[in-house]
């Protein structure tokens, strides 16, 4: 008599350390997933990205950053370049040896966990494949919503990667729908309605934590009057072609407008000053002298040719003398204009 075993789809399997279920699995989404059981599947061979990309479905610029989660979690390792199984002896040998277990405070318990949280938060979120975001769109009523409403506002039919990146902001990021649609409506207003920008601006309220009604309207509230700000002193200073200023410029503007209520007299001074000595537009150097103009009570360019002809007092007690080394001092600082 023989017996013979038929194991069908059992008969060819491949180790999947349980790390990655019992540590890694919350954080990996479909995409990391696919690219680390491929590359499990195939360990010992040589793969380029464009056969993991072609076998999984994965974008190929999507793949690098899929490894590196990996490697954060102590799956694979990196070594000039090249990616591998960590080596499980060692993990062996340098693991630690089991400490007495101690009580811990809610505070401590508290920090640990952001602590982990932090470690990790990827450089971008991932947005999902075709195939996934296709199955998605089939059952998924608010993205459906989300899609439809995009469309109208963008004045336009959205492709694949398009409905993707709303996927990604309501699912990775977690982006209320609401506040997705606000958002797309805010892009419009500012005349970028385009899918980059939104992920791009999506992203950054996830990291702010903005996923409520009331924060995004004070979000873009906030953003409304910064860019106003930012107008304001362009005119002052006759910038044209404003374009897209920096976060460090957006900074100085409210700063010099809304925080210390500087005129435009005052604005145009302080302009005129920076060039004469610099010879060009530095918003470092100006913002060092309007600081010190404000340290000093001077609001008015009355007020300011009393004090330098010595013949009037600052409102605030503070040394009245102008330096002008202090200025070239802050010109050497590294800021990003």
């Amino acid at each position: 008599m023989s017996v013979k075993l038929n194991l069908g789809a059992w008969s060819s399997v491949f180790a999947v350390p349980s790390k990655i279920v019992d540590e890694g699995l919350k954080f990996a989404d479909g995409v990391k997933l696919k690219v680390l059981l491929y590359v499990l599947r195939n360990a010992g061979t040589d793969l380029e990205l464009d056969d993991i990309s072609k076998a999984t479905g994965v974008n190929v610029t999507d793949i690098p950053e899929a490894l590196e989660y990996w490697v954060s979690r102590d799956i694979l390792q990196k070594t000039e370049g090249v990616f591998a199984p960590v080596n499980s002896k060692k993990e062996i040998k340098e693991a630690p040896q089991p400490v007495e277990k101690k009580q811990l405070s809610p505070e401590t318990i508290s920090q640990e966990v952001e602590e982990k949280k932090q470690r990790f938060i990827v450089t971008k979120p991932q947005k999902p494949d075709y195939v996934f975001t296709s199955q998605r769109l089939a059952v998924d009523n608010d993205l459906k919503f989300l899609v439809s409403e995009a469309q109208t506002a963008l004045g336009k039919t959205l492709s694949n990667s398009d409905i993707s990146t709303l996927l990604m902001l309501k699912d990775t990021c977690g982006l209320r729908p609401d506040v997705i649609l606000m958002l797309l409506q805010y892009c419009v207003s500012i005349d970028k309605g385009n899918m980059r920008t939104v992920e791009k601006i999506g992203i950054a309220w996830a990291d702010e934590g903005i996923n409520s009604v009331e924060a995004a309207d004070a979000k873009i509230a906030r953003a409304h009057q910064t860019s106003e700000c930012y107008s304001f002193v362009s005119r002052i200073f006759g910038i044209q072609n404003v374009g897209s200023p920096t976060k460090k410029q957006l900074e100085y503007c409210m700063r010099w407008v809304e925080e210390w209520k500087f005129s435009s007299p005052m604005l145009r001074e302080a302009y005129e000053r920076c060039v004469d000595s610099k010879g060009e537009l530095k918003f470092n150097y100006i913002d060092g002298i309007l600081k010190k103009w404000h340290a000093m009570g001077i609001k008015n360019l009355d007020e300011l040719k009393a004090v330098e002809s010595g013949g009037g007092q600052p409102s605030k007690k503070t040394n009245s003398s102008y330096n002008i080394n202090d200025l070239e001092k802050i010109d050497t600082l590294d800021f990003m204009d």
